[in-house]
């Protein structure tokens, strides 16, 4: 049985390039359904908009496109976050994924 979320605790969200970046549970809501379990709103701690672009500025002579402070290119966004601010990702209504750690799915942190 997976232990259920609650606000307040760290998780880790999956980025569209497969990346783990810490995570806060900000509201979740319990469910007795399997099916509805385990979803929660998250705020993704990001390494910063290198995190949500394929590109960044560093790789323009390599043909990337360049970057500009402030602006974040949202390659790794999945449709249902918000970018809104360099080092911040919202997603609402994340699903937990324990085992296969799928793209824009939260699970809790792995033990070294």
């Amino acid at each position: 049985m997976n232990q259920a979320p609650s606000i307040g605790r760290i998780v880790h969200y999956v980025l569209a390039n497969g990346d783990h970046r810490a995570a806060t549970v900000v509201n979740c809501w319990p469910s007795p359904d399997p099916v509805q379990a385990g979803i929660a709103n998250l705020t993704v701690h990001l390494d910063g908009c290198n995190d949500l672009q394929n590109a960044r500025s560093s790789d323009a002579a390599f043909g990337g496109e360049p970057v500009f402070p402030g602006f974040c290119k949202p390659d790794l966004v999945p449709s249902s976050a918000s970018a809104s601010y360099p080092g911040v990702l919202t997603v609402g209504s994340a699903k937990q994924d324990e085992d296969t750690k799928a793209v824009g799915t939260w699970h809790w942190p792995e033990r070294a």
